[in-house]
C-alpha cells in the first residue's frame, strides 16, 4: 500500500494547473483518493490567493464530492475570492449543504462586500428555507442588483403573502430588468 503524505497532496494540488491533461487527471486522482483524510490540506490550500481559478475549481469539486460539514466555513471564505467562478461554485456548493449552511450564510448577508453578500443570498435562495424570508426581503432592497436578483429567486421559491408583497415591490421599483422580469414570472406562478 502506498502512503500519500500531506506534501504529496500539496504537490498534486500544484499539478492541477499542469498543461498536460494526464498530469492533471493523475493529480485529481491522488487528491480525491486521499479524502477525507487530507481534507484539512485542501481547506488550507484552496483559500490561498495565488492559486489559479482552475486549481480552485478542481479543489471545490473534490470538496463537494466529499461533502464534509467542515467545508462549509471554507466555502463561506471563498464567497470573497477574487475570481467570480470560484465565488459562484462556492455559492452553489453551499446551497447543496442546505439547512446545514443556513446559519453561516445568514451571517454573511451583512458583509460589506456586495459580491460576498450576493453569493450568500443566491445560496439562501436555492435553499429556500422559510426562516430566511425576512433576510431575502431585505436583500430585495439591496443597493446592488446582483443581490436583489438573487433574492427574487428565494422569494419566489418560498412564496406566501410577504414574499408576494416583496416581489410586487421589486416589479414597481427595481431598475434591473433581470430582477424585475423574474419577479413578474414568480408572481404569475403565485396566482
Amino acid at each position: 500500500m502506498i502512503i500519500i503524505t500531506a506534501e504529496d497532496v500539496k504537490n498534486s494540488i500544484k499539478d492541477l494547473n499542469d498543461l498536460d491533461e494526464f498530469v492533471r487527471l493523475e493529480a485529481e486522482n491522488v487528491i480525491a483518493s486521499n479524502m477525507p483524510e487530507h481534507l484539512d490540506i485542501i481547506h488550507e490550500e484552496v483559500v490561498k490567493e495565488y492559486y489559479h481559478k482552475n486549481i480552485k475549481l478542481s479543489l471545490i469539486a473534490i470538496m463537494v464530492g466529499v461533502k464534509d460539514p467542515s467545508s462549509i466555513d471554507v466555502f463561506i471564505k471563498l464567497l470573497s475570492d477574487k475570481n467570480k467562478w470560484v465565488r459562484r461554485h462556492s455559492s452553489t456548493a453551499l446551497a447543496e449543504y442546505g439547512e446545514d449552511a443556513v446559519d453561516k450564510l445568514i451571517e454573511v448577508t451583512e458583509d460589506p462586500n456586495w459580491r460576498t453578500r450576493g453569493g450568500a443570498i443566491w445560496a439562501l435562495s436555492k435553499i429556500a428555507n422559510p426562516r430566511t424570508l425576512d433576510i431575502l426581503i431585505k436583500a430585495s432592497k439591496d443597493e446592488e442588483s446582483f443581490v436583489r436578483s438573487g433574492s427574487v429567486f428565494g422569494l419566489g421559491a418560498i412564496g406566501g403573502e410577504k414574499a408576494k408583497e416583496a416581489l410586487q415591490e421589486v416589479v414597481r421599483t427595481d431598475t434591473n430588468g433581470f430582477a424585475k422580469a423574474n419577479a413578474i414570472t414568480f408572481l404569475e406562478k403565485m396566482e
